[in-house]
């Protein structure tokens, strides 16, 4: 049986897809439009500040929502709430009501992320995870690439036009969530933690989970460094040039992403095992960023200088797209079968506080040391997650008793072995 014939799947795949299109699309569309109503800097960038905030603050809750509503409900919910008030942005009421909507908005994809991401896990059997990731990743980055590409350029030319497009994306992404199957997230219970406990491997489940959490985090400031850096500097160095990179660097990145997850998850699935990638991963990334601070350094224009930036965003997208795919399949490959819904709002987490870290992190070293040194040093933090991501290779991988457990009942099921 295929990933795609997998009942509820290619459902989710469509509110994925819808989801991150709609993200995508009104996130450098708010601000600008901030702007524009006369709001000034401070309250632009307080919208994105405000729906990320909202954003992380509601993933923390969701596995419990899941536990209790389950799948169906929350992702519904989440994909109205992210989609449906963009319709407010239509009226002028002031400041107050743009950082509500961003937050209303925020919650809404919270929701949906964690749910999406821990239903994969609760719907595709272990062995097809990795390329079940794959056409997850594939969903995501596409919608992305569509968002980034046309939603600057919709509003300009269209006005209004773009947030009515971001509530039909909310609408279409529910009514799919519908047709997914009614699950909940499976709960905790005292009896199995003490099972669990029993069999408990050598290591702490905290600091297995952490391994991965620190690779996916500074992967993500690497992110944010790409994201909020590449225009100004490349502007600084030839203007035409940023006005050429500003729509396609992230298309680019998002380009990279989609092939660094489906080889990573093609590869987990053929070898049995996330995580044979995740260093190699991170090095691409970390060559990606070294990359673009040598171009900067340098200093070329014109064309040398496009292609460049291009292909540094194109090498660390490869390594970041790979390094999410393998961070999530090592964590629920680690983590119980009860706990995946945490192990996904982890994942999640990760990704979005990693993002806004690098960003705030790397915006004080480009005011010291300029855009050149914030890629140096978004090269070091991402080297510090491969180091971590290389210790766990050599000083062991411990898994949880339920993955010791698969591996057993399978050896007693070849020929000639005893039950």
């Amino acid at each position: 049986m295929t990933v795609l014939s997998v009942r509820g799947v290619p459902l989710m795949l469509l509110s994925v897809f819808c989801a991150f299109l709609g993200w995508s699309l009104l996130l450098p569309v708010i601000p600008v439009a901030m702007l524009d109503a006369g709001y000034g800097d401070s309250l632009a960038g307080l919208s994105t500040g405000v729906f990320m905030a909202a954003t992380v603050v509601t993933q923390i809750f969701v596995p419990r929502l899941l536990r209790r509503w389950g799948y169906v409900p929350v992702m519904v919910s989440g994909a109205v709430l992210l989609g449906v008030p963009s319709v407010f942005y239509l009226i002028d009421g002031g400041s107050w009501l743009v950082l509500v909507v961003s937050a209303v908005r925020g919650i809404g994809f919270g929701a949906v992320t964690v749910a999406q991401s821990a239903l994969l896990a609760e719907l595709v059997p272990a062995h097809q995870l990795g390329r079940a990731n794959a056409f997850f990743g594939a969903s995501i980055g596409i919608g992305e690439i569509i968002g980034f590409t046309i939603g600057l350029p919709l509003y300009t030319h269209a006005g209004d036009l773009v947030f009515l497009v971001a509530v039909g994306c909310g609408a279409i992404g529910g009514a799919g969530a519908l047709g997914i199957p009614a699950l909940h997230a499976a709960s905790v219970t005292k009896e199995t933690t003490q099972a669990q406990q029993r069999t408990q491997v050598r290591a702490p489940l905290w600091k297995l989970v952490l391994v991965p959490i620190v690779g996916l985090c500074t992967g993500a400031m690497g992110f944010g460094a790409f994201s909020t850096f590449t225009a100004p500097a490349v502007g600084e160095i030839d203007a035409s040039a940023a006005a050429t990179l500003a729509g396609v660097t992230l298309a680019v990145i998002g380009g990279g992403q989609i092939l660094g997850r489906t080889i990573s998850g093609w590869w987990a699935d053929r070898v049995g095992e996330p995580g044979r990638l995740v260093v190699w991963a991170s090095l691409f990334s970390v060559g990606g960023m070294l990359a673009m601070s040598m171009l900067i350094f340098t200093a070329p224009a014109g064309a040398v200088l496009i292609t460049g930036a291009l292909g540094a965003a194109a090498v660390f997208g490869l390594g970041f797209g790979a390094i999410q795919s393998e961070t999530l399949l090592m964590m629920f490959s680690r983590m119980p079968k009860e706990r995946v819904s945490e192990a996904s709002a982890m994942w999640n987490i990760g990704f979005d506080s990693g993002t806004g870290t690098g960003s705030s992190v790397l915006g004080v070293a480009a005011s010291t040391s300029g855009y050149g040194g914030a890629f140096v040093v978004g090269a070091g933090l991402v080297g510090l997650g491969t180091a971590t991501l290389a210790g766990d290779r050599i000083l062991g991988r411990n898994r949880v008793a339920e993955h010791h457990n698969v591996r057993t009942r399978l050896r007693s099921l070849r020929p000639g072995s005893e039950p």
